[in-house]
């Protein structure tokens, strides 16, 4: 029989696949570089920050007859070996009719991550650098869930870092026609 061959090769996304259809689904699985990575399960604010995000925004889409849409737990495809899952995104209504059954896209226009300690190195180097190969997106908001802070990188300004830590503030996002005020990212979180 002999000793099996282990294969020490990147992952590509199709293999990604195949690997998290065998797992559990609450397990929450990304793709960094041929790397499969199990994230640590949410903590309450971070899921209470996810809703207000996605309250907030789901509001300003249905009010404006938006031609957009935010939905969370969808993978960015960035490469053949990268599928980072960002915590929630912003697509084109065009493109979800197409998307429905799929799990990735490389079309998303705002992705958002709410940062934790163990995922901060990642979220605001390697995602910033893989999200803006993407060339439908606008802007990339990282989150913090410890305190009024987020961090916005947006392709306008090169995908340099804007930092907002008042309640007061507002990220204008001007390719969906909204701005997100912070008060309503942090609303009862113990934070505002």
């Amino acid at each position: 029989m002999g000793v099996p061959k282990i294969d020490t090769g990147p992952m590509m996304v199709d293999e990604f696949y195949l690997f998290t259809d065998r797992r559990p689904d609450e397990e929450k699985w990304e793709l960094i570089d041929g790397e499969p990575i199990l994230n640590a399960s949410p903590s309450p604010i971070h899921q209470w920050i996810l809703k207000n995000l996605i309250i907030s925004l789901g509001l300003k889409e249905r009010s404006a007859a938006a031609n957009w849409t935010v939905i969370p737990g969808i993978g960015a495809l960035v490469s053949d070996k990268s599928r980072p899952e960002p915590d929630a995104m912003i697509l084109p209504n065009d493109r979800i009719r197409l998307f429905q059954g799929g799990r990735d896209t490389d079309e998303a226009i705002v992705l958002f991550e709410i940062m934790s300690p163990s995922t901060a190195n990642r979220d605001l180097q390697w995602k910033r650098v893989a999200y803006a190969s993407l060339a439908s997106l606008t802007h990339y908001v990282v989150i913090a869930q410890d305190a009024v802070d987020v961090v916005v990188f947006a392709r306008d300004s090169g995908f340099s870092e804007q930092r907002y830590r008042s309640l007061a503030d507002e990220i204008a996002f001007p390719a969906i026609g909204v701005s997100l005020p912070l008060a309503e990212i942090y609303l009862n979180t113990g934070l505002e």
